[in-house]
């Protein structure tokens, strides 16, 4: 100490104490810390001798220089370089730093690293706090406190040293690590400097590790690109693939700014960090690294975490009863230039000794003065400790910075057992004290302790029972849950009784003394055990529908427990809500209670205690133990109740905005689910509130990508992320401006992401995801899709976000049908799948949800065809649903998913296609030949009461007739004949009151005509048919009249036996040659040329046809009606009789005016084929007139 002035005291803590102080004869100002020996164990002495070794040998500019250490008798003392301020209080004073400032710390930061990693050593805690600030602007690292020097023969550690909130996923998963769990941390101060949190940021341990583990880094939008690369690189979650040396030196962020200091490296230090490995090294690595893995699956970090709130409780407990405790720790209060925070470790090994100085380092004093004056700023960067966050009575004064901030388990000692050993001692038999046992039973802290620890006990037993039959076949489950309700009911009874009984129900020995103290207030850990154990009962686990049914028998049960009048059971569980340890298990029971008793739900709506506990809750100002679950439990018990409730009490009803902030601001998925869902049901309820299009765009978007981790099933059986798509359909379809918010959806990478993550949730297979694939119909079921992700309502949910989405930007619809390998095309198309639709017949409300999203699925489908689209779109669209076999599958849905009255959308789609596209024809007749239920269908429809469906089918009908050969056309014949060829069916159809039934079912008579002598046969033989038939030429539609002459002149033809009978044809078919249609005239003139033939001539003569087609083929203005009726004279000349009758009327001389008139036409006109059929009939009479 003759070397030295101490001047001033600038902190204090378990360690020691550190001064300012100057070096004599000098103007050096230095650090002094000061570490008694006294009550260090050697291990911790031995720590503080490898710290001290450590830092003796470091020479770097960006690292903290020890100037000296000595001992005295009493004290190591420790000399350090005197730092100017500490890089974590620019943070507090200023949020965060300009990306050019913190490119420069990023340079200075690697450069001190570079040195550490080239000599081997792991610096394993770097936070903000351990960056000080020098002279001239410069940084230094300080506090090795948990740094180690690994030998040639160490290549990676497994002891869990760090600070949390910097720790890497390898650290937290306690999986071996290396160098590059430093390489993390430096990616983690990066972010912070320029966003002004850590990229994973909470205050409780157990959320982090999730966040960590699971988690997307969010980017801001103000980072460069190059910056945002270089981070990526470091926040890589796989060590493997993370930014490491030396490719680290040269990316183009920091390229020429790192200082490396060639100080050559002993010989016997081995390959240096920042070099590569051979194989032949990494070889041995992978297996050290393999053997030194953890076997087990438990967490020490969260165990230890867990230990500590558990420890701290009951400091605070005894505090209680006992005078207040000064804190261990004091800080005074110095300059900002004044370094040392002093910060205390846990356990002694972790304690590094020298953490407080070693670094003028670390630790800044007013962080310290914090932890003691007032609870944690939200983004202070030391995490808060979890039992302040669980335990609201547990003060700030009794919380240690320590308890979550640093974390080493490597040599934690196990937990006690103390109090049951000193049970052990108190209750063995001594010979001279016969009487013992029973003073003993009367020691009412013995019984209490004995009974409180049994049941306690038997409440875990019973969590883990419950959670085995959860696992277990429907059978067993159902068996034990049901047992529970009837020859068991003594163990629920039990259960309820713990919860609100004022003492413990056991009959104590005479003598004993009476126990009233309230069981909430005997025991922490018994109504935590009940209320868990509760909770496991009724709650239905994720995943395992097979004991869904039994949980909510029994969830009933505990609802009517709940409903009585004055129910003390209902005020202890509101009660509850406010409790740190039980407030997330009595949530779940609520939960489970009110999905099945809507009663329940109006008794809480009525209690302000319940909806003030809510609230709150979601506000974050209870402190529970796992605050993330029970926020997310509260949100959807909250959205149960806005929707079983009728009248939002007034309190509710300006929940909007405080949701709406925490569905834009979480970066925790579960809870931004949750949110949606309840913002989803106030939506709907006419609640408002305000959120901005960019921001629940970028919300959406972080939980759409973020892994999902699925703990509770929403309300209605919904899945994870319905209350995000209900919420989206709200949104683009309520607000105002609605066109501008769907035209920044469906540009956003939301968009992209929402198909994906929706394609994943159906588990489409990765071909039909990339490129255009067949769905063939005949290939076995796929995958269940994740029901617990998106449910059925959540799918039809997706839909009608497209519906939307397309109605407002059409061009984005061909886009996505058109292009190849389109995910959304993908989607669609399986989505119409016969393996699909069945996984969604068979899950809950699955049927209720299935009409609706096929009919959605054909409605995307039809966009195409409604709008204005060129023919290369169109074209390639026809393509992707002709190789998807879309007919095919519409058919079949038709078949065996939809009822009756729901088909109409489907078959005209269907009928479209095949209008459009003969290949849809084909797989429509291939699926009919294949398909049992496709004749009953298709019976069914064309007499269904739908006149747009049976007009539909029929044109399908009417046209396969007419396209393909009549091998394939036997269906349509038993179709309209019916089971008992009675023609019944064609009866109904050609007497449809609807004029486009009956038009069309003509024409479908007359395409079969051409091919069918069955139908022939059947029009001869079936009493009353023909009449039908004929009855059409009197219709007093046209569409009707056009169709039936067509039917009858193709029944003309080659009649055979029918043509006797279509002689009553002939009046009504003269009639028609002067109806005002066209095309009537052009089909009477047809049908008459073709009665000619079958031995009608009389009756033709008799009405004069000869004489009227004559006129018709001389003054008829419509050409296609002139040459039908030159074409029906030829044919009826073969009469002689006719023959003659023409001959008399001259027609050869107005047959020749006609043709002189055609060749008077100009030059540049084509020639109508009325002359050459003029000429030819011409010919054909001339010989009849020489003779």
């Amino acid at each position: 100490m003759e070397k030295y002035h101490v001047l001033e005291m600038i902190g204090e803590g378990s360690f020691g104490r550190v001064y300012k102080g100057r070096k004599k004869y000098s103007a050096q100002v230095v650090a002094l810390k000061f570490i008694p020996k006294l009550g260090r164990s050697e291990k911790e002495l031995r720590n503080l001798q490898r710290e001290i070794e450590i830092m003796q040998g470091l020479r770097h500019p960006n690292i903290v220089h020890m100037l000296d250490s000595f001992e005295t008798d009493k004290e190591v003392v420790v000399v350090t370089d005197y730092a100017e301020g500490e890089l974590f209080q620019i943070l507090e004073d200023d949020g965060k730093l300009p990306e050019d400032q913190v490119q420069a710390i990023a340079a200075q930061l690697v450069s001190a690293l570079y040195y550490l990693h080239s000599h081997r050593i792991l610096h394993r805690d770097m936070k903000p706090q351990n960056i000080l600030l020098a002279k001239g602007g410069g940084i230094k690292l300080c506090d090795f406190g948990f740094a180690r020097a690994m030998s040639t023969n160490t290549m990676v550690l497994t002891s869990i040293k760090g600070t949390p909130l910097y720790m890497s996923p390898e650290l937290v998963e306690e999986r071996p690590y290396d160098h590059t769990a430093d390489l993390w941390s430096v990616g983690c101060i990066l972010y912070e400097l320029a966003v002004g949190t850590p990229p994973f940021y909470t205050t409780s341990i157990f959320q982090l590790v999730n966040l960590i583990l699971k988690d997307p880094v969010r980017w801001p939008s103000t980072i460069s690109p190059c910056f945002k690369n270089f981070l990526q690189g470091l926040l890589t979650k796989d060590p493997r693939q993370r930014l490491s040396w030396p490719d680290l030196l040269h990316h183009p962020f920091i390229a020429g700014c790192v200082t490396i200091i060639t100080e050559p490296a002993g010989s016997d230090l081995g390959t240096p960090f920042t070099n590569r490995l051979p194989p032949e090294l990494q070889v041995l690595k992978d297996e050290q690294a393999h053997r030194l893995a953890p076997k087990g699956n438990q967490s020490r970090l969260l165990h230890q975490a867990y230990k500590r709130m558990a420890e701290e409780a009951k400091q605070k407990k005894q505090q209680n009863t006992g005078p207040a405790l000064e804190q261990e720790d004091k800080t005074n209060k110095m300059a900002p230039s004044t370094a040392p925070k002093l910060e205390l470790r846990t356990t002694p090994e972790k304690s590094s000794l020298l953490a407080g100085i070693v670094a003028s380092e670390m630790k800044s004093s007013c962080a310290e003065r914090r932890s003691v004056e007032a609870p944690p700023a939200p983004r202070e960067n030391c995490i808060t400790p979890d039992c302040e966050q669980a335990f609201p009575e547990l003060g700030p004064e009794v919380v240690s910075p320590q308890s979550t901030d640093t974390g080493d388990l490597e040599d934690e000692e196990p937990d006690s057992d103390s109090e049951w050993q000193h049970l052990l001692e108190t209750t063995e038999p001594v010979p001279i004290h016969l009487k013992a046992p029973l003073t003993l039973l009367c020691n009412p802290d013995f019984c209490q302790c004995i009974q409180s620890q049994l049941r306690e006990t038997g409440g875990q037993c019973f969590t883990v029972l419950c959670e085995a039959m959860d696992g277990n076949s429907q059978a067993i489950s159902k068996a034990f849950y049901s047992s529970l309700l009837t020859t068991q009911h003594a163990v629920l009874d039990g259960l309820l009784r713990g919860l609100t009984a004022s003492r413990f129900p056991f009959h104590p020995p005479a003598g004993a003394p009476h126990m009233n103290e309230p069981l909430w207030e005997q025991s922490e850990e018994l109504p935590g055990a009940i209320s868990c154990a509760l909770a496991a009962m009724c709650t239905a686990p994720v995943g395992l529908p097979s004991c869904w049914d039994a949980k909510e028998q029994v969830s009933w049960h505990l609802a009517n427990q709940l409903t009585e009048d004055s129910s003390q059971l209902r005020s202890s569980l509101i009660l509850g809500l406010r409790h740190p340890v039980l407030c997330l298990h009595l949530l779940k029971v609520l939960y489970s209670c009110c999905r099945v008793s809507e009663h329940l739900c109006c008794l809480l709506g009525q209690e302000p205690l319940a909806l003030e506990s809510l609230l709150i809750l979601v506000q974050g100002k209870v402190k529970v133990v796992d605050w993330e679950e029970s926020t997310e439990v509260a949100l959807y018990l909250l959205s149960l109740l806005v929707f079983r409730l009728q009248d939002l009490p007034s309190r509710m009803e300006k929940l909007g905005g405080e949701v709406a902030t925490l569905f834009t601001h979480s970066h925790i998925v579960s809870l931004v689910s949750a949110a949606a869902c309840l913002l989803g049901q106030l939506g709907q309820q006419g609640v408002t509130y305000d959120l901005q299009h960019s921001e629940w765009i970028a919300a959406a978007t972080h939980a759409l990508s973020a892994p999902a981790e699925v703990r509770l099933t929403p309300p209605g059986s919904c899945g994870f992320y319905d209350g995000l798509l209900i919420l989206l359909l709200q949104l683009l379809t309520q607000v105002q401006g609605k066109a501008s918010l769907i035209r920044d959806v469906a540009s956003s990478e939301m968009w992209t992401i929402l198909w994906h993550r929706f394609s994943m949730t159906l588990k489409l297979p990765d071909k039909v995801s990339t490129q255009e694939e067949n769905l063939s119909l005949s290939s076995p079921p796929s995958s269940e899709p994740e029901w617990t992700l998106i449910s059925p309502q959540g799918m039809a949910a997706l839909l009608s976000v497209a519906m939307a989405t397309f109605t407002q930007e059409p061009q984005l619809c061909l886009s996505h049908l058109s292009q190849r390998g389109s995910i959304l095309m993908s989607t669609l198309k399986y989505l119409l799948s016969p393996s699909f639709l069945y996984h969604l017949s068979q899950a809950p409300h699955g049927p209720e949800f299935l009409p609706v999203m096929v009919l959605s699925v054909c409605q995307l489908f039809c966009f195409p065809f409604s709008l204005d689209v060129d023919a290369d779109h169109l074209v390639g669209i026809l393509a992707h649903l002709r190789d998807a076999e879309v007919a095919a599958l519409l058919l079949q849905v038709c078949c065996h998913h939809l009822p009756l009255s729901q088909v109409e959308l489907p078959i005209s789609l269907l009928t479209r296609l095949a209008l459009m596209d003969i290949t849809s024809v084909n797989q429509f007749v291939s699926t009919v030949a294949a398909s049992s239920k496709a004749i009953i269908f298709l019976s069914a429809a064309l007499l269904s009461d739908q006149p747009l469906l049976t007009s539909d089918l029929l044109s399908l009908l009417a046209h396969t007739a007419r396209v393909l050969s009549p091998s394939h056309l036997f269906f349509i014949q038993e179709l309209l004949a019916g089971s008992d060829e009675s023609y019944q069916p064609l009866r109904i159809l050609l007497g449809h009151p609807e004029n486009s039934v009956r038009a069309r079912t003509y024409g479908l008579l007359g395409h079969l005509l051409q091919h069918s002598m069955a139908l022939r046969g059947a029009l001869q033989s079936q009493t009353g048919l023909l009449k039908l038939l004929l009855l059409g030429l009197g219709d007093k539609d046209p569409a009707v009249r056009r169709s039936a002459s067509f039917a009858v002149g193709n029944a003309a033809y080659q009649a055979g036996p029918l043509g006797p009978a279509l002689a009553a044809a002939v009046p009504n078919m003269t009639q028609l040659l002067g109806d005002a249609q066209a095309g009537i005239r052009r089909n009477a003139a047809s049908a008459l040329g073709n009665l000619g033939p079958e031995g009608l001539g009389e009756e033709l003569l008799q009405c004069q046809v000869p004489q009227r087609l004559l006129e018709m083929a001389c003054g008829d203005p419509q050409p296609n009606v002139k040459e039908a009726a030159l074409i029906a004279l030829r044919s009826l000349q073969q009469e002689p009789c006719i023959h003659q009758v023409l001959v008399s009327l001259g027609a050869s001389e107005k047959l020749a005016l006609l043709a002189l008139g055609n060749q008077l036409l100009p030059q540049n006109s084509s020639r109508p084929a009325s002359a050459r059929l003029c000429r030819k009939l011409i010919r054909l009479l001339k010989p009849a007139q020489s003779t």
